[in-house]
């Protein structure tokens, strides 16, 4: 007699959320003066990827500016998608390191 196949088909990988995140905060340390956040629940990977292409372009940006000098604004520019960026990468963060489950966004 031949023993039952005891391979469990594959679980379909749960898509790992994010956490609201401020972007731009008015007052140091006060997320309720932000004015912009990184949403509750979207996937993280897509905030990872848009993180990934905000500081290629800030790169980018920065190439160029070195080379004739910054202005003000665009120096806040890029300090924006810099801000941006980690507000994305800190939302994705808990969803990636502990899974949904286990204290991510749900």
């Amino acid at each position: 007699m031949q023993a039952k196949n005891s391979n469990k088909p594959a679980v379909a990988q749960e898509v790992l959320l994010t956490d609201a995140m401020p972007v731009f905060e008015l007052d140091a340390g006060s997320q309720e003066s932000s004015l912009l956040q990184a949403c509750l629940g979207k996937p993280a990977a897509e905030a990872m990827n848009l993180a990934s292409m905000l500081l290629r372009s800030t790169l980018e940006i920065l190439t160029s500016l070195t080379e004739s000098g910054m202005s003000t604004s665009e120096i806040f520019g890029i300090r924006f998608l810099v801000e941006s960026s980690a507000a994305l990468v800190d939302a994705s963060t808990r969803s990636v390191e502990l899974g949904n489950s286990q204290g991510g966004a749900q």
